[in-house]
C-alpha cells in the first residue's frame, strides 16, 4: 500500500485531469444550447482541442459525454457532429418546451424580484444590440442567459436540467431562425411581455409569453424545413 502523501497527492492529480474536461465539456454544452453551433456542423478532436488550447484526452471525454447526451451524434466518418432535426422530432421538443418551459416560468414567478427584473431588461437590451449590429453570436448568447435566468429562478432544482437537455437538441436550429429578422423582431415581442408579466406578477401572462415564443421558433423552423428539403 502506497503512503498516505501518495494518495493524497493521486487524488489531487484526478481531480485536476476531471476539472479540465469538466471546464470543456461546459464550454461546449453551453455553446451548443445557446446555437452557436448549425446542425450537421461536425466538431472534430483536433478542431476543438486547438480552440480551447487543451490536449486531445480531455476534449475527447467532454465530447463523449456530450454523446451520451445525444448532444452529438456519429456522423461520416465517425466525427461527432450536431444532430439534424426532422418535423416530428421538431414538433416534439416544441411540445415537451412548452410543458417544461411553461411550468417553470410559473414557478418562478413568484422568487422573481426587482433585481431579476433588471437583469432581464438588461438581457432584453443585449438581444436588441446583437440585432441591430447583425451580431447573430451577441443575440444567441443572451437569448439563453435570459431564458435560463428565468428558469434558475424557479424552486425545482428536477426542472433545469430536463429543459437543458432539450436545448441541447434544438439549440442548433436556433442559429438557424436567427438569421430571419422577422422571427427575431416577433421574439422580442415575446421577451418584452414575459419581463412585464413577471414584473407585475402576472402568471398566466408570463406563461402566455413563454408558450408563443416556443411556438413561433418551432412555427418558423418549421417552414424553414419545408423550403430547404427537409
Amino acid at each position: 500500500m502506497g503512503s498516505r502523501s501518495e494518495l493524497i497527492s493521486t487524488g489531487l492529480e484526478t481531480v485536476e485531469r476531471t476539472t479540465l474536461q469538466d471546464q470543456i465539456y461546459r464550454q461546449l454544452r453551453q455553446r451548443i444550447m445557446s446555437g452557436f453551433y448549425l446542425p450537421g456542423q461536425s466538431l472534430s478532436l483536433r478542431s476543438v482541442a486547438e480552440a480551447v488550447g487543451a490536449s486531445v484526452m480531455p476534449v475527447r471525454d467532454a465530447l463523449r459525454r456530450l454523446e451520451t447526451e445525444n448532444a452529438l451524434v456519429a456522423g461520416h466518418n465517425r466525427a461527432l457532429e450536431i444532430p439534424r432535426l426532422d418535423r416530428a422530432s421538431l414538433r416534439e421538443i416544441g411540445q415537451m418546451r412548452i410543458a417544461l418551459e411553461g411550468l417553470a416560468v410559473e414557478r418562478a414567478a413568484a422568487s422573481i424580484g426587482s433585481d431579476d427584473i433588471e437583469t432581464l431588461h438588461r438581457l432584453c437590451s443585449e438581444m436588441d444590440t446583437g440585432i441591430a449590429d447583425g451580431d447573430t453570436e451577441a443575440y444567441l448568447t443572451a437569448n439563453w442567459a435570459f431564458h435560463s435566468h428565468i428558469y434558475r429562478a424557479a424552486p425545482a432544482e428536477m426542472l433545469l436540467p430536463f429543459i437543458e437537455s432539450l436545448w441541447l437538441r434544438m439549440g442548433p436550429w436556433f442559429r438557424v431562425v436567427a438569421l430571419d429578422r422577422s422571427h427575431l423582431d416577433r421574439a422580442m415581442i415575446f421577451h418584452g411581455a414575459i419581463v412585464d408579466a413577471l414584473a407585475r406578477g402576472d402568471v398566466a401572462a408570463a406563461r402566455e409569453g413563454v408558450v408563443g415564443d416556443i411556438e413561433a421558433a418551432v412555427c418558423d423552423l418549421e417552414k424553414w424545413l419545408g423550403e430547404n428539403g427537409h
